[in-house]
């Protein structure tokens, strides 16, 4: 096969057999380490290991021992995946029917060990033996020790100039700015160590995945090097809920969207709970965990898409920067929902994608699909029985999502509706009715919570509104910059994609999966703007099909030195565009230990009924079990949340505000994080002015103050 073609088209494989008894053997070893590893030390590092074994390997190593992928990524990815999604719906329902046992998740290991036996036993079972499978040529030695250097290198320089980074130099306009020449340094030779192993006429597999896997490492573990807790504010609402559900074992506030759709948060809180080990220990490498886990199913879905491995690396390489700033990818249900989503993928590309017909038919539909499905490939043999595993495979993982995400199960509705439009989808009308009718069926008795709190399922179609982002934010100074410059990528993304796609033309159907996939996120921004949020879903689901589209066709460009010129300077100029805008609001998205103290003070000492004031919504708050016992306010100056009605220079009016509300006891708050805030957005305006007046102010005392935040107790009246 060319290395234009972008749709399912099967490369043999040799190791059927192996691939499956080699999953066995996985699901076998992550039981039996991972059951000791629990019960032998509860409540330190070890004990959480365990239980995230047992969390991600156990349950999908039961089924995938029986089913080949005809890929090593695509089965190892799959087997989390499924793992993942049967505990999340396991731990779901457990708080559902309030009869939490953390415990349950031992049976994993005791459902799966019978049926990775019983697989060993029989033999090669029922692999496929056709996929994506690994180049069989030998690797070859010459210009290894250079590209081994060179990957210490850039490790080494990465780390260096991490260490060299000093928080209070981190200015608005972020890490870039402020970081030393190491530091760029390592990122550079991690990336051009990558692409020039990628030159090679037969890359290493192995050594192109260790090039990856550092550059993920050294772009999403750097936050959480420097600071030490999560990164955002809203991660610490999420702590909040796996901390409840995991002590009290039921739905504590029905009316908090998160316990509504909890299949994440009870997924946590069953690790942590098993492991004695709490979420607040774990949640700042979320990031990282994600990534690493999204990059594995994304190569898998890439090798089956094109025959040219170097063109799914290069894909992942480019990927990398354009999704760095997104912000997705935190301990969050979307991107738990986006990770299986990719599950999804993989199965409908190996086992669901139907050939092109022989003859045009003589409908409507047929001939609007006729030009997507000239040239298509043909897709992965499956038989009548693997298609049916596969459909409810597909189903399980679905319904996971749909209990985790509000949004997410109707980016794949979308994405779904695409393939089966187009026609590529096997029985694609009952696989999206399925999918329709466990969304809607979730939905429906939740529908009066969505409504009442954010006003339905649709925000108008006004296509431009909902993709012009968070609304309010004053486009001030470094945030102006960071903001223009995730948002030129984004637009040369999606045009150079749709270049890559007109070079197509004549037969659309080499490019028809990956492109519908890459364009249909775009139908939710017709109905939802997701609070400003829609717009960086849409982007985050079209990003990899993009991706993969613009490698494509840089890899075809003539053999020439100015074509290895070429990809360099877009890998290069989208990771630096990219890591702008993660690292442009560092200061902003990330908290110090000291920040996290002083919250987790206020919570261990304010009584249980009072007033918690923010001055900026920028606070690591609501991370405790018993979040729902306070009244947590903003004070209302902030445009970005529509109540900049009151002046909070203006020490007075936040005084009477304070004694509106009807506390006896009022808490405020102001921290490190907060200035930030503030001299990113410029709002709100007054913070500075506020946190200067109230020193002196009698009726304002503080009761708590380190290097990073001060707590002020307000007197009523």
């Amino acid at each position: 096969m060319a290395a234009d073609s972008v749709g399912g088209t099967p490369v043999l494989a040799s190791a059927s057999g192996a691939r499956t008894a080699l999953t066995a053997w996985a699901g076998i070893t992550a039981s039996v380490v991972a059951v000791p590893l629990v019960l032998a030390v509860p409540g330190h590092w070890p004990a959480l290991m365990g239980a995230l074994l047992l969390a991600c390997g156990p349950a999908g190593a039961a089924v995938m021992c029986w089913l080949d992928s005809g890929g090593g990524f695509t089965q190892a990815g799959l087997t989390l995946v499924l793992s993942l999604a049967v505990t999340a719906i396991t731990s779901a329902v457990m708080i559902w029917l309030a009869a939490w046992h953390p415990g349950a998740l031992l049976a994993l290991a005791a459902v799966s060990v019978p049926s990775c036996l019983v697989r060993l036993r029989r033999g090669a079972g029922t692999g496929i033996g056709a996929g994506a499978g690994v180049c069989g040529a030998p690797a070859i030695r010459r210009g290894l020790w250079l590209q081994l250097a060179l990957l210490l290198l850039g490790l080494g320089g990465w780390a260096y100039g991490v260490s060299q980074v000093r928080l209070q130099a981190i200015g608005p306009s972020g890490l870039l700015a402020s970081a030393g020449i190491w530091f760029f340094l390592g990122l550079t030779v991690l990336l051009a160590g990558g692409l020039l192993e990628l030159a090679r006429p037969q890359p290493r597999a192995w050594l192109l995945g260790t090039y990856l896997v550092g550059l993920i490492v050294a772009i999403h573990a750097t936050a959480p090097i420097l600071y030490g807790v999560p990164e955002y504010a809203w991660v610490y609402k999420h702590i909040g809920i796996v901390q409840a559900l995991g002590r009290y074992g039921h739905v504590t506030d029905p009316s908090n969207i998160y316990q509504q759709w909890p299949a994440l948060f009870t997924a946590v809180a069953a690790v942590s709970g098993l492991s004695r080990v709490g979420p607040l220990s774990f949640a700042a490498w979320g990031p990282l965990a994600f990534e690493l886990a999204d990059a594995l199913l994304l190569l898998g879905i890439f090798r089956m898409l094109v025959a040219d491995r170097r063109v799914a690396y290069f894909a992942l390489f480019l990927y990398e920067g354009l999704v760095a700033w997104v912000g997705q990818d935190y301990l969050s249900p979307q991107a738990f929902g986006y990770l299986l989503w990719l599950g999804i993928v993989a199965i409908i590309v190996r086992w669901l994608l139907v050939t092109a017909p022989a003859h045009q038919g003589r409908g409507l539909l047929a001939r609007v699909r006729a030009p997507f499905r000239a040239g298509q490939p043909k897709p992965h043999e499956s038989t009548p029985a693997q298609r049916v595993l596969a459909g409810t495979l597909l189903t399980v993982i679905y319904f996971a999502i749909v209990a985790a995400h509000q949004l997410t199960p109707y980016l794949a509705l979308a994405g779904v509706g695409a393939l089966v439009l187009l026609g590529m989808a096997r029985r694609g009308w009952l696989l999206l009715l399925v999918l329709a009718v466990v969304a809607g069926g979730y939905l429906a008795p939740h529908y009066g919570l969505i409504s009442h709190q954010f006003g339905g399922m649709f925000s108008g179609g006004n296509v431009l509104e909902n993709a012009s982002g968070v609304k309010g934010i004053p486009h001030r100074h470094a945030e102006a910059m960071t903001g223009e410059i995730v948002r030129g990528l984004a637009i040369c993304m999606w045009l150079l994609t749709l270049a890559a796609i007109a070079r197509h033309w004549r037969a659309l159907g080499g490019v028809a999966v990956t492109a519908a996939l890459a364009f249909s996120p775009f139908v939710i921004v017709l109905v939802q703007s997701y609070g400003g949020e829609a717009i960086y879903r849409v982007y985050l689901f079209s990003a990899p099909w993009c991706a993969l589209l613009i490698a494509v066709s840089l890899m075809q460009l003539p053999a020439a030195p100015w074509r290895r010129l070429a990809k360099a300077c877009v890998c290069l100029l989208a990771l630096a565009a990219g890591l702008q805008g993660l690292y442009g609001p560092i200061a902003v998205d990330s908290f110090t230990p000291a920040e996290l103290a002083a919250s987790l003070w206020l919570y261990g000492h304010a009584p249980p009924g009072s007033l918690l004031v923010i001055a900026a919504d920028n606070f690591p708050a609501l991370e405790t079990a018993d979040y729902n016992s306070y009244d947590l306010r903003v004070i209302p100056s902030d445009p970005q949340f529509g109540e900049s009605w009151l002046d909070e220079g203006n020490v007075n009016d936040v005084t009477a505000w304070i004694d509106s509300l009807g506390h006896a006891t009022a808490y405020v708050v102001f921290s490190r994080s907060m200035a930030a805030y503030a001299a990113f957005f410029g709002a709100p305006q007054g913070y500075p002015q506020l946190a200067g007046g109230v020193r002196s102010r009698p009726g304002w005392s503080v009761v708590y103050r380190n290097a990073d935040t001060t707590i002020y107790r307000v007197a009523a009246g």
